[in-house]
């Protein structure tokens, strides 16, 4: 099994997303989707001293990988998931995103659609302005068979046990040793990334006989 953690406000989450279905869905490897709050409500002091050259040079890399994976991506996003000031790093007190978002994908992962509605909805945040619209909202719930306002009152009923799902999440990635995002979790060891890492997780698949290629 692989635990891999993911964060709806990394660009590099959601670029390894085509990577890590393949190997559920197309070699039927076990893969264990945890969602976390992203690093800026988990550490906001990570920020502390980034600005914007520090967003500009993420910027030009996710373009550039974007592009060689053949993957949509326009920046920047609108509206951001989180809401910071990029020229000093500052995370603002109020987040009107990115909670709901995660508590979203946290009930379609209880539903068996996590790691799914992640790719089509980490699509539309990475691609699409207003992405937060209820219509675009109501076509990626469709996509799988789910109606927005329903997901709406259920997560209302049930926001402390999502809350906490994600917080156990979280408490897992530390014990596995490293707070990043994407993270693959193999065998005790970890794999940060989604360039090299990735492709040394398909290596130790391989050799353990999980998986003949890739």
């Amino acid at each position: 099994m692989i635990d891999f953690y993911f964060s709806y406000r990394s660009p590099y989450s959601y670029l390894i997303l085509p990577r890590m279905l393949k190997l559920k869905n197309e070699y039927n490897v076990d893969v264990n989707f945890k969602i976390v709050y992203p690093i800026a409500i988990r550490l906001p002091e990570f920020f502390r001293k980034k600005n914007i050259l520090y967003f500009a040079s993420v910027m030009v890399d996710i373009k550039k990988k974007a592009k060689k994976l053949n993957m949509s991506l326009n920046l920047p996003i609108k509206p951001d998931p989180i809401k910071q000031n990029t020229i000093t790093g500052k995370i603002s007190d109020n987040q009107p995103y990115i909670f709901d978002v995660c508590h979203m994908g946290q009930l379609m992962c209880n539903r068996g659609k996590g790691m799914e509605f992640a790719y089509e909805l980490s699509k539309a945040i990475w691609s699409v302005k207003n992405w937060n619209s209820d219509q675009i909202l109501e076509n990626v719930f469709t996509e799988f068979g789910e109606d927005l306002q329903e997901v709406r009152d259920s997560i209302k009923q049930h926001e402390s046990q999502l809350i906490e799902e994600i917080e156990i999440n979280q408490m897992d990635q530390k014990e596995a040793g490293h707070h990043g995002v994407p993270l693959n979790v193999y065998n005790g060891n970890y794999y940060f990334g989604q360039d090299t890492p990735f492709d040394e997780l398909i290596e130790e698949l391989v050799k353990d006989g999980v998986i003949k290629e890739f």
